[in-house]
């Protein structure tokens, strides 16, 4: 099985309400990849129980994503009147990362969450680099309160729809009758 094929399998039983560890005892039988590998993939699809108990907050970054690509948009107006209707494909270009990130947040797309933090961290730089030196503005305190939101809300969702899975030291007896020590991989879900 490819590692698409191998994503696709895990996830399909994932939504169809098995647990991670259900999940990986399975593929692991029917799937030359290592542990290791599967476990990276399955660690990277949000459980069902997950998505149920965080759909609001991720609700509310979907919003807070959604208010961003508009005031973007309504940056882009004034060139737009400024210059004319030729800049208006300019338009919509402003939003097209932000664009991209919601859809990866409504996705459950792996990385998107961290992706929205790191890009609103790299915002708020540049904010900060283009506010420094010149008269205080309350309304900046606006895109602080936004980017802070975003940043926490990511991260945070980040940590709870896609934890890390455990590795665990484990005595077995083998076929000869020998105590061994071997390596289980543990979901948390």
């Amino acid at each position: 099985m490819t590692k698409k094929e191998v994503r696709r399998a895990a996830k399909q039983s994932i939504l169809n309400g098995k647990t991670k560890q259900e999940t990986f005892e399975e593929l692991k039988m029917t799937s030359y990849r290592s542990a290791e590998d599967l476990a990276k993939i399955i660690r990277n699809i949000p459980s069902l129980k997950a998505r149920k108990k965080y759909k609001t907050l991720n609700n509310i970054l979907i919003v807070l994503l959604s208010l961003t690509i508009a005031f973007k948009i309504m940056a882009g107006i004034p060139i737009i009147i400024e210059n004319g209707i030729k800049w208006i494909p300019i338009l919509f270009l402003l939003p097209i990362i932000n664009i991209l990130l919601l859809i990866g947040i409504a996705t459950y797309s792996p990385g998107g969450h961290k992706a929205v933090a790191l890009l609103t961290l790299l915002g708020v730089f540049q904010l900060i680099g283009n506010i420094v030196g010149k008269p205080f503005e309350p309304f900046i305190l606006i895109d602080f309160a936004i980017a802070a939101g975003l940043i926490g809300i990511s991260l945070y969702l980040n940590s709870k729809l896609f934890p890390d899975y455990l590795t665990v030291k484990e005595h077995y007896q083998n076929n000869m009758g020998q105590k061994k020590l071997r390596d289980v991989i543990k979901f948390e879900d």
